[in-house]
């Protein structure tokens, strides 16, 4: 909306939430349209076309005393129509906006025109579907996508927004046809800042870092976390990230292994750092031993308990999302009560429970809390530390039933673990499957293995803006089910 319109699309909050699988929320085999996101978008559609019909002459670029209402409405409505469908209006899509802009007119003014075409364009399945309908040459082949097809998967992928006019005008001429054209496109498009809009949501919701927003801890625990300070540790990963992918050149190991933070007033004595005259990036104390993002204070405190720490939940990270290993849920007559803080001084004490309490707990434990361990320097919101209940601490473990030789042996802390994550061949393939899950909206299958394949591979070189130019080479981006809608 912000794009297309030029106003403020915050409003678009007040849909209902997209269901999550598989940690993303835009899986096409689980999206559904309810009547509440039906009346919903009536309401925020007309809302948003209300905001931009109200300086009309800014929204259409047309002087309608001078040129004429009529020929202002229709300019609008091709040029705008064009965007908003992502692709060439027809006859038929000019004809139904220009007649939603004369029932506007009818009776009111010219801004009340141009409001209900608006209207009508938001609430088109042209614009709130991602329609691909290009005609199958062979109904068992899979189906090659058309240019404009194309530059919608392009821009929704890196820019997380519609096309813009130079785009669909590259459609239009046909520079969008080989895969080295999309190549360089994807290039093009990476260097732009609307990219660190997608990169930013993907990494938001891979690390689980989004769900800083209702993360909740004991006020009488930790009253250092005010909304100021929440507010911003959800600034700080869509920071670094950008960082990474810009001046640190796209390093996969700056982004598990950098110890730099992104911090303000409010942020800074969480990482015992001095505060910034202005928000900015500071070089951690080595002493810490802070590793990329794997040890950003609102990591750390969403994959944590309202009053303690969660090695558990933080090995499960490890585990599911950077070597997507996730552990089976456990049996349904286990009791997974958090452990009580009287039950141990330290959180070592406290698990080494879980591998003591038989086969149906150790299993899945054992391949977990070795990892988490490690992020014991650390507190429930991310503070660093080397004792708790005056032990001191020991954040040794390892990684256990791996074939990874970079994953193999012990390490004495989360540093530690970092440098092998950043080396192992697993999690790069792992953080390719990932990332082909968000871009393609859609669980792998068997067919999808050449696309993986080249993923992965596209990430041996280290550089993670590699992975998101590979993806738009491989079948899955190019092509689409033989099915038709």
């Amino acid at each position: 909306m912000e794009d297309l319109l030029g106003v403020d699309g915050s409003e678009a909050a007040s849909l209902p939430a997209d269901e999550v699988t598989s940690s993303f929320d835009n899986n096409a085999r689980v999206l559904t349209v309810s009547e509440l996101h039906a009346e919903k978008y009536v309401l925020v559609s007309e809302s948003l076309a209300k905001s931009a019909a109200a300086d009309v002459r800014r929204l259409t670029a047309c002087d309608e005393l001078a040129q004429g209402e009529e020929a202002c409405a229709r300019d609008f409505a091709k040029s705008f129509g064009r965007r908003a469908f992502r692709r060439a209006l027809t006859a038929n899509d000019e004809a139904l906006l220009m007649a939603a802009y004369e029932a506007g007119r009818t009776g009111g003014s010219y801004a009340e025109g141009i409001e209900v075409l608006v209207r009508a364009a938001l609430q088109s399945p042209h614009f709130l579907y991602r329609l691909e309908l290009s005609s199958p040459t062979d109904a068992r082949e899979r189906v090659p996508l058309d240019a404009f097809e194309l530059a919608a998967r392009l821009s929704f992928l890196i820019w997380a927004s519609g096309p813009d006019d130079a785009l669909l005008d590259a459609a239009a001429r046909g520079e969008l046809g080989s895969k080295e054209q999309l190549r360089q496109r994807a290039r093009t498009m990476l260097a732009d800042p609307r990219a660190q809009r997608s990169t930013a949501h993907f990494f938001q919701q891979w690390t689980g870092a989004e769900r800083l927003a209702i993360t909740i801890k004991s006020l009488a625990a930790f009253p250092e976390l005010t909304a100021e300070a929440k507010q911003a540790m959800i600034a700080e990963l869509p920071a670094f990230v950008n960082r990474v992918l810009g001046e640190g050149g796209g390093s996969l190991r700056a982004l598990l292994t950098e110890p730099v933070a992104y911090v303000n007033a409010a942020l800074a004595p969480f990482y015992g750092v001095p505060a910034p005259a202005t928000p900015g990036f500071v070089t951690l104390p080595a002493e810490q031993g802070r590793s990329g993002l794997l040890t950003q204070v609102g990591l750390l405190s969403v994959q944590g308990h309202p009053d303690q720490t969660s090695p558990v939940l933080r090995g499960k990270f490890v585990r599911s999302m950077l070597l997507c290993e996730p552990p089976p849920m456990p049996p349904m007559d286990v009791d997974i009560s958090v452990p009580m803080l009287s039950e141990g001084p330290t959180a070592r004490e406290r698990l080494a429970l879980h591998l003591s309490a038989g086969s149906s707990c150790s299993a899945c434990h054992q391949l977990m809390d070795p990892i988490g361990l490690a992020f014991e320097s650390f507190d429930a919101i991310g503070r660093y530390r080397t004792q708790e209940s005056g032990v001191t601490l020991d954040t040794s473990g390892e990684v256990i039933g791996t074939s990874d030789p970079a994953l193999m042996g012990r390490f004495a802390n989360v540093r530690e673990l970092g440098e092998k994550l950043a080396e192992s061949d697993k999690v790069k393939a792992c953080l390719a499957t990932q990332w082909f899950r968000f871009a393609s909206g859609r669980t792998e299958v068997e067919a999808d293995a050449c696309s993986l394949d080249a993923l992965a591979a596209a990430l041996a070189s280290g550089d993670v803006r590699e992975l998101i130019v590979e993806s738009t080479q491989t079948d899955a981006f190019l092509f689409r089910s033989p099915h038709t809608p």
